[in-house]
């Protein structure tokens, strides 16, 4: 993604932003889809292979857990994806 990808999805995001009460559900909302997505690619590079595909390891996903995140704008429910195995942390 670059700046001007960014920069597009920062305007549309702020036409709906009107208090700081609205900005920090915002950035947590944000935090939470990062962290969830850079957890689920993790995971792919653990298990060797993405969602959906066919391995022959043995070990795949399981579903998520729920963790409780503190930030400095409040706390927030993350899903943890888990793997059969139990060998991913």
């Amino acid at each position: 993604m670059n700046k001007k990808e960014l920069q597009a999805i920062a305007q549309a995001a702020a036409k709906n932003i009107k208090t700081e009460d609205d900005l920090n559900e915002f950035r947590q909302m944000l935090t939470k889809i990062t962290v969830e997505t850079a957890l689920n690619a993790e995971l792919d590079d653990h298990l060797g292979f993405a969602r959906h595909e066919q391995s022959d390891t043995g070990n795949s996903r399981n579903g998520h857990s729920s963790k409780t995140l503190q930030t400095e704008a409040g706390q927030f429910e993350l899903d943890t994806p888990r793997d059969r195995g139990g060998s991913f942390e």
